[in-house]
């Protein structure tokens, strides 16, 4: 197995480049509530300094290890999938350079902005919204619109975005898997006849170690990585099918991209959307939600921050991953690790068995048909360990909160921290008062409290979460990231977000799409359906669920490893 080295990057964090060079240009973020914000109180805990705060946050996040990593996880019927293609549309919306960090030895927090504080900034103290907007810059010009897959395309200034495409100027290039030699698996008591190998078949290029791509975090994991090869692959089918009657590159490159974008918008709104947000949201066609949002080009930090990133609850510990790796695997039938799928990449420092080597072995090459399956319930009543989306709540998988070789997990806390953190720096309200806002009854003290681990289940003599969550003020006013995970287990039982943070998650994506003057719900009249495209016309209704477009996009291009 590769030795893992630093894993920090593969859990979102912020504050690391995440593009192969200098962006063109850029967005930036504002605030839904902006007179929150300026609340010179908000996200402090009632009667304390902003300080203080600092040192209940970390109080929490210490008390947390236990009850927050040890306890059992329970899976939605929601596919594994589902998880990493919200972290591509994460990726895809935000990517921040520059920030409000945090250094604090555990107790204090400073508010600093990049390398050097600026001008007004008192190092005890957080930095007023204006610096905060004026600071943070999102490197996607246009948010959600696919440029973390294309950059800004073949004509880019940058060769390094350049490089990402064939000479055609049209297609990506891609790069290739290689087989592990028999004998590694001789040495691992594997026998090298059960293993099934994809021989061929296309992965990311790479270069020295280094992913070829526009946002170097698709990297982070292997199933992301696998998931942003799936979008090249369906670009380079559509330019396969425009091509005979688009003959000019320049023009065929811009429709397949506009073709490809499209199916990613609908499917957003048609299929990952409904799935996860409140049903108090998904009630109304999300194409004509009465967003908040009124600029393209702006994101707001309460979705960010806050509001859409729960999916860290959902990552599994292992996945039913291919025939090798899962449900009656040739190597392992407890499936593929976040151990495993972190190693597997750039970030990972990839290196197999063969020194030098970056290239993915093709028996580790993903079955998109497993990866977008609910198993069943064994008959025992059991639960799997692996194979769907876990439940948002104030559960993690094992080693999720503190990933193993993440070396900044001891320097900056654990991801639970940095969160909460990231939260209160940025100057995010308290759930409740966002769920007033938008008139949601704010949960209840008693809501919050039975949201966190059962404090009975930990260790004699442990102090329990809840009780120290009421100590701290939690209960009655709580952090936005970890309100948000209380509100999806007490509302929606933790199979859907709960109705808070889907009206900010609803307001901040339809947004994006509405606002792009280039959407398909700006053009003829906004009806377009995938069934109208000229890919995935073999599937009835054409590429309409996550499931359908996945598969097609590696059909003929992918050889399986499956079974």
């Amino acid at each position: 197995m590769p030795p893992i080295t630093s894993t920090h990057n593969l859990i979102d964090r912020e504050d690391a480049r995440p593009t192969l060079a200098a962006a063109r240009s850029r967005s930036r973020y504002t605030f839904l509530f902006p007179a929150l914000a300026e609340d010179p109180l908000v996200g402090c805990v009632t009667g304390t300094t902003a300080r203080a705060t600092c040192d209940r946050l970390r109080a929490f996040e210490i008390a947390s290890r236990v009850p927050l990593s040890g306890m059992p996880v329970v899976q939605m019927k929601l596919p594994a999938a589902y998880t990493y293609f919200g972290q591509f549309v994460n990726h895809d919306i935000s990517a921040p350079t520059g920030d409000v960090v945090t250094q604090h030895g555990w107790t204090a927090a400073a508010g600093v902005i990049g390398a050097v504080d600026p001008p007004g900034l008192d190092r005890n103290r957080r930095a007023k919204p204006s610096i905060i907007l004026d600071n943070l810059a999102n490197e996607h010009p246009e948010p959600l619109t696919l440029s973390s897959l294309y950059g800004d395309g073949p004509e880019s200034a940058d060769p390094e975005i350049r490089a990402l495409y064939h000479a055609d100027g049209k297609r990506f290039r891609l790069g290739q898997t290689r087989r592990e030699a028999d004998a590694v698996f001789t040495n691992l008591l594997i026998n090298p006849a059960r293993v099934i190998h994809a021989t061929g078949a296309p992965d990311i290029p790479r270069a020295a170690g280094v992913p070829l791509l526009a946002d170097r975090r698709n990297d982070e994991n292997l199933i992301l990585s696998q998931l942003h090869l799936a979008l090249m692959l369906l670009h380079n089918k559509a330019v396969t099918a425009l091509e005979p009657q688009v003959p000019d590159a320049a023009e065929c490159f811009r429709q397949a991209r506009q073709l490809v974008t499209r199916h990613y918008h609908w499917l957003i709104l048609n299929d990952y959307l409904p799935r996860l947000l409140s049903t108090a949201v998904t009630g109304k066609p999300l194409s004509r939600w009465p967003t908040r949002l009124t600029e393209a080009n702006r994101v707001p930090l309460e979705f960010t921050t806050a509001a859409f990133r729960f999916g860290h609850s959902m990552v599994g510990a292992a996945y039913d991953f291919n025939a090798n790796f899962g449900v009656n695997g040739r190597i392992s039938d407890t499936g593929a690790t976040l151990e495993d799928l972190f190693a597997f990449t750039s970030h990972g420092n990839m290196q197999a068995s063969l020194p030098g080597s970056h290239a993915l072995p093709d028996h580790w090459v993903i079955d998109w048909k497993r990866m977008t399956r609910v198993l069943p319930q064994p008959a025992h009543g059991a639960l799997r360990d692996f194979g769907s989306a876990e439940r948002i709540d104030l559960t993690f998988a094992r080693d999720m909160l503190n990933i193993v070789g993440d070396s900044t997990a001891a320097v900056h806390g654990s991801i639970l921290f940095r969160n909460l953190m990231r939260g209160f720096h940025r100057r995010i309200p308290f759930g409740q008062r966002l769920a007033g806002e938008y008139g949601v009854a704010p949960l209840t003290e008693d809501e919050v409290r039975m949201a966190l681990p059962d404090d009975g289940l930990l260790p004699p003599g442990t102090r329990g979460l809840r009780e120290t969550a009421e100590t701290l003020g939690f209960l009655r006013e709580t952090p936005a990231w970890l309100y948000f995970l209380c509100e999806a287990r007490a509302r929606e039982n933790g199979e859907r977000v709960g109705p808070t943070a889907s009206h900010i998650i609803a307001d901040t994506i339809v947004g994006l799409i509405r606002l792009n003057p280039a959407s398909y719900l700006n053009q003829d009249g906004g009806g377009w359906h995938p069934r109208e495209s000229v890919l995935g016309r073999s599937s009835a209704g054409g590429l309409t669920t996550i499931r359908k477009l996945l598969v097609f996009a590696v059909q003929d291009s992918v050889p399986p490893v499956g079974g």
